[in-house]
């Protein structure tokens, strides 16, 4: 709850316009600071083990990049990987552990006002923005081995800004 209005710390000696208009205001928000998960990478199955997965040998280099190298058309360094040789399953872990899907930044905020009209009726004003800077979240890069767009990303994970508008009359 805002320090404005009647009763509050500021403005409570103002006149009643004010106090009416400046006070019982009320601001919500939440924000999500993550990092992104490992990456986990396939490879066309040539293991003819029938529902054994493969992955790709590395050369013993990390795939991880610089962020000032690190754009949506090569997330990681893909030429530390090549195809294991048939019926192998490729010297790769399950999951990358230094290279990362990108990561979440959002800010989610909400302001409102209840309004009483009688003892027992108030109308409460509300607005809600969700990722208020409108910042997009890019999805997980493709990790398929072989595949033409393997190490881009090429999707959005959220959506872009919505704000919402609510009017609510509980009694």
């Amino acid at each position: 709850e805002l320090p404005f209005g009647k009763g509050k710390p500021l403005l409570s000696g103002s006149g009643g316009l004010v106090s009416a208009l400046a006070g019982g205001w009320t601001i919500t928000g939440i924000t999500t600071l993550q990092t992104g998960r490992p990456l986990d990478l396939s490879a066309p199955n040539n293991t003819n083990s029938y529902g054994g997965g493969s992955r790709p040998n590395n050369n013993g280099q990390s795939a991880n990049l610089p962020s000032s190298e690190r754009s949506l058309n090569r997330w990681f360094n893909t030429s530390v990987f090549s195809q294991p040789e048939p019926f192998t399953f490729g010297t790769m872990g399950r999951l990358l552990p230094d290279a990362r899907e990108p990561g979440i930044t959002n800010f989610d905020f909400s302001v409102h006002r209840s309004f009483r009209i009688r003892e027992l009726a108030s109308l409460e004003l509300r607005t809600e923005l969700f990722n208020m800077f409108n910042t997009p979240q890019f999805g997980r890069p493709n990790g398929g081995y072989g595949n033409v767009l393997f190490g881009t990303i090429n999707s959005q994970a959220n959506s872009p800004r919505q704000i919402q508008f609510g009017l609510k009359l509980p009694w």
